[in-house]
């Protein structure tokens, strides 16, 4: 394995374990905010998904279209970590006052994985190869002569 390959693995790496412990953030402050009537979820939600997509489109600019291919499994790691921890940040949410939080929700279940991830997987997917296909433009001369 080259050192290039190699980089890009511990970068992927690095970006997924951000973009899990950001998610997993994320998520406890939206139950927060919820909780407190704040109506500040939707923002949160969104600086969610824009550090999904900048960690994504950071990966196909040191990868290039392996780049690409490593910011799709990076979200679909990251999601599915989140997911999995879904019960703990409502749990983490709700610490000293679980009995205020269990009168509010009720039960807490984990939504549906294909509703979970289906966002996040092409909001990457799609960022990350729009930066990678436009970046290799920027070295096309649409003139064809000359050093490009």
């Amino acid at each position: 394995m080259n050192k290039g390959m190699r980089s890009l693995i511990y970068l992927t790496l690095a970006c997924t374990f951000a973009a899990t412990l950001y998610g997993f953030g994320a998520s406890v402050y939206s139950w927060q905010s919820v909780y407190e009537e704040t109506g500040r979820e939707p923002l949160i939600q969104a600086t969610r998904i824009f550090v999904y997509v900048a960690l994504g489109v950071l990966l196909a600019f040191r990868g290039a279209w392996p780049g690409v291919a490593a910011a799709v499994v990076m979200a679909l790691a990251a999601t599915s970590a989140e997911w999995a921890l879904f019960p703990l940040s409502y749990g983490w949410a709700a610490l000293g006052e679980e009995a205020a939080y269990a009168k509010e929700f009720g039960t807490v279940t984990r939504p549906p994985y294909n509703a979970w991830i289906s966002f996040d997987l092409f909001a990457v997917a799609i960022s990350s190869a729009l930066a990678q296909g436009l970046r290799m433009m920027a070295h096309a001369n649409p003139r064809g002569f000359g050093d490009g």
